[in-house]
């Protein structure tokens, strides 16, 4: 039997990315998967079992009416990944918009927050809760402040839900990702070889990490081989904190 077999997870941020490749892994792995997105392309994964949603996490009426349409649904949530994020312009504080500033904490932080909330009530006993924080909620980055912030908070976010959900057998922790070869890196560097001329000389391992690194990560902290951790971070990092 596949390690997720007849289980329901949800991840957001799922059309692309690091994200997409979550959708996979849990497809790939015997899941029924629902993908909670409101910009990135949906395609087909190749597994029946994946479904993409066209969700606003930011709107906590529409998060609250699919979880909603997948309790009548009969469903019940087994894992939930808070995988969805957006990232500004590299630019001081003083350089940075409000709208800019709001946009980031509604999406980082409140959208996990309304996602969470009502994914709790569709949760029992067994539960997992996956949230996706970054190398820059531990250590400073120039011109990264709103989502350096908000990545920080998750870190927060994640061991309080721990305390407030042990009781009831639902384990939380959080992945911190370093430099990831995703869409976003593309856009943010013009070129796939310009990310990697930049980044990898910052990670010691030589090299950024792929998408599916971050997956596996995913993997095991909703499989049964992590029973033993809650309110944790698992840094993904090729060592760049470690400097």
């Amino acid at each position: 039997m596949a390690e997720f077999e007849k289980q329901t997870c949800v991840v957001t941020g799922g059309g692309r990315g690091i994200g997409r490749a979550i959708v996979e892994m849990f497809a790939a792995e015997g899941a029924e998967v629902h993908s909670l997105d409101a910009v990135a392309q949906q395609n087909p994964v190749g597994h029946g079992n994946a479904h993409f949603k066209h969700c606003d996490i930011t709107d906590l009426s529409t998060v609250e009416a699919f979880f909603a349409w997948l309790h009548a649904c009969g469903k019940s949530v087994d894992v939930l990944v808070n995988n969805a994020a957006t990232v500004t312009r590299a630019v001081p504080i003083t350089d940075l918009s409000p709208q800019e500033w709001q946009r980031t904490i509604d999406v980082n932080i409140t959208g996990a927050f309304n996602v969470t909330r009502s994914a709790l009530a569709l949760m029992g006993k067994g539960g997992r809760i996956i949230n996706i924080a970054s190398t820059f909620a531990h250590v400073g980055s120039p011109g990264r402040v709103a989502y350096s912030t908000t990545k920080g908070a998750i870190l927060a976010f994640t061991r309080s839900l721990a305390l407030d959900t042990a009781a009831h057998g639902i384990r939380v922790n959080s992945i911190s990702p370093g430099g990831i070869a995703t869409d976003r890196l593309i856009e943010l560097f013009g070129s796939q070889q310009a990310a990697e001329s930049h980044l990898a000389q910052l990670h010691p391992v030589g090299h950024t990490g792929k998408p599916a690194d971050i997956a596996n990560a995913v993997w095991y902290l909703a499989s049964r081989r992590s029973t033993f951790m809650t309110g944790a971070d698992l840094l993904v990092d090729g060592g760049y904190t470690a400097q």
